[in-house]
């Protein structure tokens, strides 16, 4: 007999995501990043709140499955940026993730969902105007599912239907 569980469904639902995979995006010459950038990655969890830099920069949230004999895959979700710390801010999301404050709901569904598969991945940048750059050119090549400001989005309509559909 046919049967279908809406419990498991509705969690299956909870976690399907979309991706926009655009080449052309990664192609585009204005989208490059110039400068030469040294990324570090670490587990985000409590045990690592002192392990990010006391330097500003990007950081992007990485969900990452931990699949036995199978190559590695990796999900972007989240670029930003911060011109405090990187620890700063990599506190600030631990805070968000157990509901301090105001958490952004899809950061903390990401932050909840995912805790046990999230690597926080970090470039120190000294220059202010070259940490905002960075972050919108990522924004713009990746379009992250979790940001909801892609400036990219703001002068594309194509791209502003897509990405809010």
């Amino acid at each position: 007999m046919f049967d279908i569980d809406f419990n498991q469904k509705g969690e299956l639902l909870l976690h399907r995501r979309k991706f926009l995979l655009y080449p052309k995006h990664w192609q585009d010459q204005l989208s490059h990043i110039q400068l030469n950038l040294t990324w570090h990655n670490i587990e985000f969890n409590k045990a690592n709140r002192n392990a990010a830099p006391a330097k500003k920069g990007v950081y992007c949230f990485i969900v990452k499955p931990n699949t036995p004999n199978f190559f590695e895959t990796k999900y972007l979700f989240y670029v930003g940026e911060t011109t405090r710390t990187l620890r700063q801010r990599f506190n600030e999301y631990l805070n968000d993730q157990e509901g301090k404050g105001k958490p952004r709901p899809k950061v903390y569904e990401m932050l909840k969902l995912y805790k046990d598969y999230l690597l926080f991945y970090y470039t120190e940048i000294p220059k202010n105007n070259d940490i905002h750059e960075t972050e919108e050119k990522l924004l713009n090549t990746f379009v992250p599912f979790i940001n909801t400001k892609i400036p990219k989005a703001k002068i594309s309509p194509e791209l502003k239907n897509i990405y809010e559909a």
